[in-house]
Parts: structure tokens; C-alpha cells; sequence
């Protein structure tokens, strides 16, 4: 939850349209640095913002947006995953 907040918050908008952005070509290079970041540091890795744009650079843009809908996807799915898992558990 802390990682979509700070994209939230660092993109000005919410997550669904975010997504939306990523799927309609119009997310900048700049937004997926933004929304790759908290990613990356939420995974325990210390890195700064030219940090993750050397990352896209060496990945090569268009893997990174792959990335950045992926992750997404699964923010967005993660929440109803764990819900539909502790009903069934019960």
C-alpha cells in the first residue's frame, strides 16, 4: 500500500489511471521512473532516482513499461487475491 500511495502521490492522480495512462502510450519516461522507484525501494533495494533511470535506460523503455503494468496489475489484483484467500481459508 505504501509503494501505490507514493506513486499516488508522486504522479498526482490514482492508480486505475495510471494504468489507464500506461495503456493508452501515454505515460512519460519520467512517470515510469516515478512509478518504478517506490517499487524498487519497496523491494529493500536503496536506490535513488537516477538510479532507477539508468535501470530503464540499460532495460530499454518499452521492457520497463511492461514492467511498470505488470506491477500494477498485480497491485491492483493483490488486494482481492488475499481477500478471495482468507474466505476460502475460513
Amino acid at each position: 500500500m505504501d509503494a501505490i500511495a507514493r506513486i499516488e502521490t508522486s504522479l498526482g492522480t490514482g492508480i486505475v489511471k495510471v494504468l489507464q495512462r500506461l495503456t493508452e502510450g501515454e505515460l512519460t519516461t519520467s512517470d515510469t521512473c516515478n512509478v518504478l522507484l517506490p517499487i524498487i525501494r519497496g523491494g529493500g533495494n536503496d536506490v535513488d532516482y537516477k538510479q532507477v533511470q539508468a535501470i530503464v535506460w540499460d532495460a530499454g523503455l518499452a521492457q520497463s513499461m511492461k514492467t511498470v503494468g505488470e506491477c500494477l496489475a498485480a497491485a491492483l489484483a493483490g488486494g482481492q487475491e488475499e481477500a478471495g484467500n482468507a474466505e476460502e481459508a475460513a
